[in-house]
């Protein structure tokens, strides 16, 4: 009988000293399941992620279409939660020369 006893308290210490090196807070994953969306009327670019957790920010890579301006930079939307939309609008008067989202936990 002790010894049932002492082998159940060692498997409890065990339990809980494992649950205090993993932590007991959900699993944390950056978003996915993202895609990229055009508007037209304003012009402008979107990032929609579905699913994970963490935040998400679309990203427009410009240049002017001028190639003695050079004029160069990146548009970005706000940061967005997973289920949330992020979208940056773009002057007609730039080339894009490239969209990609951000993420973070």
């Amino acid at each position: 009988m002790r010894i049932r006893r002492l082998s159940t308290a060692l498997l409890a210490m065990a339990l809980g000293a494992a649950t205090v090196i993993t932590g007991a807070t959900p699993a944390q994953a950056e978003p996915s399941d993202c895609v990229i969306g055009r508007l037209y009327d304003p012009p402008a670019y979107t990032s929609y992620c579905a699913s994970g957790t963490g935040y998400h920010m679309i990203g427009v890579g410009w240049k002017h279409p001028n190639p003695q301006m050079p004029e160069y930079g990146e548009w970005h939307g706000e940061w967005a939660p997973v289920g949330g939309t992020s979208i940056a609008y773009i002057p007609f008067s730039r080339q894009i020369t490239g969209v990609n989202i951000l993420k973070k936990d």
